[in-house]
């Protein structure tokens, strides 16, 4: 690893069950625990207050749109209809905040902004206000601040979105929480093992060398990723599929 990121290794891969997937805006994305952020941060860096620490730098509202009761129709020349208090148009509201953050030392700081709407109509017409802004805009500002160290990156880079990558967090994950971790990776091991012995069957099933292809390469992918977590020598592990790929591709070649 390169010697500038020794920093940001030190983050454990994300734990899926401090994650949830959101749809919202039509969108879907992977939102994090925010304390689980903070508990992984305090592991490496220590607590907050002494390792690392952050304090709001500015903080403000800023108008998004003017809310509007009735669409008007530009075409016959019907104007829109707004919300009024004495006389002035009631816009939608964001919360802001600036966040400063440091890390390891109060001289080494970095800023991120966080994000809340305040006051705004919702999709069924009713005016909300939003009474816990400060908590939500700092609590975004926080774990984009945290993001920028290493602290689940791995979401924040996509990686999380590959099934194979998230398996292979899941089995780090059950052998460092195990009480017996000897006895999780013998039990991870032997169901490495029988995924291996499926896929070389399902091989022997194929027609052709083009469905070997693809059931060889997603079996070879996932045991390159999880005899890495448990510390096993992944070229050995692939054997028994590697020498059932070369025996379909000379019995499916000579026909």
């Amino acid at each position: 690893m390169n010697d500038k990121l020794n920093f940001w290794g030190k983050f454990p891969k994300t734990d899926e069950k401090y994650t949830k997937k959101n749809t919202e805006g039509g969108r879907s994305s992977t939102s994090i625990t925010p304390v689980y952020m903070v508990k992984l941060a305090t592991e490496v860096l220590g607590p907050i207050g002494i390792g690392w620490g952050y304090s709001i730098i500015e903080e403000r509202f800023d108008n998004t749109q003017p809310i509007i009761l009735i669409e008007g129709n530009k075409s016959q020349g019907v104007l829109p209809q707004y919300m009024m208090d004495n006389g002035q148009i009631v816009w939608e509201k964001t919360h802001t905040v600036v966040m400063e953050m440091w890390v390891g030392s109060k001289e080494n700081t970095f800023i991120q902004y966080g994000h809340t709407k305040y006051s705004y109509m919702t999709k069924t017409g009713k005016f909300y206000v939003d009474h816990e802004y400060g908590k939500k805009s700092v609590t975004d500002a926080m774990t984009k601040c945290l993001s920028l160290v290493g602290v689940c990156s791995d979401v924040y880079m996509g990686e999380f979105d590959d099934a194979s990558y998230r398996e292979v967090a899941q089995v780090e994950h059950a052998i460092a929480k195990a009480d017996d971790q000897a006895a999780e990776i013998d039990k991870r091991t032997k169901e490495l093992q029988t995924h291996i012995n499926q896929n070389i069957k399902l091989m022997g099933d194929c027609p052709n060398m083009d469905s070997v292809s693809k059931v060889y390469g997603l079996a070879a992918n996932k045991v390159d990723l999880l005899a890495k977590a448990l510390r096993l020598d992944p070229a050995k592990e692939k054997q028994p599929l590697d020498a059932k790929f070369f025996e379909m591709q000379k019995q499916l070649g000579a026909q």
